[in-house]
């Protein structure tokens, strides 16, 4: 009967020797292969010789630089799984996002734990934490993180199971949406003019609320793809229309910069009408930025900044409840009520209808057809 082959990575027994008058060791290795290839070192003693094999043969199983064992920590495994997702085509937010997760909750909180330390109790404990601490959404956003680096590890380390894909996140609350009425959306723009009214601040930063507002209630833009827009890019005066193409986001060294691309990466090119195509001619005869919505110094307005503007817009009126999402959330039922929810749909630059009706378009009562007719023979020769 054959002898069985080594384990891979792994070698048989060490057996001493002399060749051309040198103390020499010799053992056979199983590459990673599958192949046996013999070894061998030679030193002043047998000792010697058998040391230097041994060393030969650990540094030959060592792992390289980028590869993992079960003996990485989390933080060797969380660097090189964000290496991965920079050379993807994520947007650099959700890089960002990313990064910022890693730092703040695996590298402080569990970095040192090595991969074959990771249990699920043990991550669950943190997810858990995370969220009484920082809340669902933050633990939501470390199960990503979480699943993606381990994910990277099953592919790296034979027969290792992800413990991240059974910690249990917290689910999402069915949420009511809520949209602006007709009557609510006017309230909103007369609640932004009369804050653009107001005295300059302090530092004489005049207030610009209205006309950005209006383009949101024009195109159903998110906020960061309205204050993104360039006069010379995605404004076309002459035919009407404005191009949804691009967002605005941070990034670390970088600062606060227009990314060529919306979340859903897609191109929305759409007719203005005519309030919002006024309010533009306007502003373009009185334009110092490139930007069409730009900041005091006529830079890119930080969307973050542009709500809290809003808040204290809104602060004591009867719309004191919107955020500037909730225009795009009244964009989407207006369609949907006046055209139907593929309207919707398409001008908020979904890919499926159902995304609009989940998270922007309420559930519309709709009257069905009269059948009460055709139901009354229910009653019929009732005694």
């Amino acid at each position: 009967m054959p002898r069985p082959p080594l384990p891979l990575e792994t070698w048989g027994t060490i057996r001493r020797t002399t060749i051309g008058g040198k103390p020499t060791a010799i053992a056979y290795y199983r590459d990673s292969d599958g192949v046996t290839r013999p070894m061998q070192r030679q030193g002043r003693t047998p000792t010697d010789a058998e040391n230097r094999l041994k060393e030969a043969l650990r540094d030959r199983l060592a792992p390289a630089n980028d590869d993992l064992t079960r003996e990485s920590t989390l933080a060797e495994l969380a660097e090189l799984w964000l290496a991965e997702i920079d050379k993807s085509k994520r947007s650099a937010a959700t890089k960002a996002r990313y990064r910022s997760t890693v730092h703040a909750h695996i590298n402080r909180a569990v970095g040192a734990v090595r991969i074959r330390e990771a249990t699920v109790p043990r991550l669950q404990r943190m997810t858990d934490r995370v969220a009484e601490t920082s809340g669902d959404g933050q633990a939501r956003m470390l199960g990503v993180v979480l699943r993606g680096m381990f994910d990277l590890a099953v592919r790296m380390i034979p027969n290792l199971d992800s413990p991240a894909a059974h910690v249990r996140l917290p689910e999402r609350d069915d949420v009511e949406v809520r949209a602006p009425n007709l009557k609510e959306v006017h309230a909103i723009r007369k609640a932004m003019s009369a804050y653009d009214r107001l005295q300059p601040g302090r530092n004489g930063a005049m207030h610009d609320m209205a006309d950005p507002t209006d383009m949101l209630l024009a195109t159903g833009a998110r906020p960061g793809e309205v204050l993104a827009l360039d006069w010379e890019k995605d404004i076309d005066l002459e035919n009407g229309t404005v191009t949804i193409q691009a967002t605005v986001v941070r990034i670390a060294g970088l600062g606060i910069v227009r990314q060529e691309h919306t979340k859903e990466r897609d191109i929305r090119k759409l007719p203005l009408p005519a309030f919002a195509l006024d309010m533009l001619v306007r502003r373009r005869v009185h334009a110092y930025s490139n930007w069409v919505f730009p900041s005091q110094t006529g830079r890119l307005r930080w969307p973050e900044n542009f709500r809290t503007s809003w808040a204290s817009a809104v602060q004591g009126t009867p719309v004191e409840w919107t955020t500037p999402k909730a225009t795009r959330k009244a964009v989407a039922h207006h369609l949907d009520v006046e055209i139907g929810i593929e309207a919707a749909q398409d001008q908020l630059g979904h890919a499926d209808p159902r995304i609009t009706r989940k998270s922007y378009a309420p559930e519309a009562v709709q009257t069905r057809t009269d059948r009460s007719h055709v139901l009354s023979a229910f009653a019929e020769n009732h005694e």
